[in-house]
């Protein structure tokens, strides 16, 4: 086994060439560490800069500024950030056909608007009214 042998204040210290490689990758994995370090300052900086230059562009007025909701989201996205989002209401139709077997024609609008559940994933959805249209027997 190979050792290498230093001087230290203390004395002599040996290490084995084992250890050696050990601190050598750890030394490796600390340059890699200040290069993910500095990159994200530069990141920082950056935001830093246009944030500052967003607000040092518009037009001031008695301290005072107003800006618009598209000028924010133009920083966000140039700083790397999710944009703002707007809610809107909207309405909507579904047409479509379906079919029961119930004991009579008075049983099949109760027994769809009973049963019937409408899901909406990206938001809230609310049905207001629900209108069976077209009742036939299905042969």
């Amino acid at each position: 086994m190979n050792t290498i042998q230093i001087t230290t204040v203390d004395g002599p210290v040996n290490y084995t060439e084992a250890e050696v490689v050990r601190y050598i990758e750890k030394a490796k994995g600390i340059d890699d560490l200040n290069t993910l370090l500095n990159q994200q300052y530069n990141t920082i900086r950056s935001i830093k800069d246009n944030v500052r230059d967003f607000f040092s562009e518009v037009e001031w007025e008695n301290g005072e500024q107003t800006v618009t909701k598209s000028d924010v989201n133009e920083l966000l996205e140039r700083i790397g950030s999710n944009k703002l989002t707007t809610r809107y209401n909207a309405t909507y139709t579904i047409t479509g056909t379906f079919s029961v077997e119930v004991e009579d024609e008075d049983e099949v609008e109760s027994d769809f608007t009973d049963n019937v559940n409408v899901d909406y994933y990206n938001g809230d959805i609310e049905v207001d009214h629900i209108e069976v249209n077209d009742i036939e027997v299905d042969n």
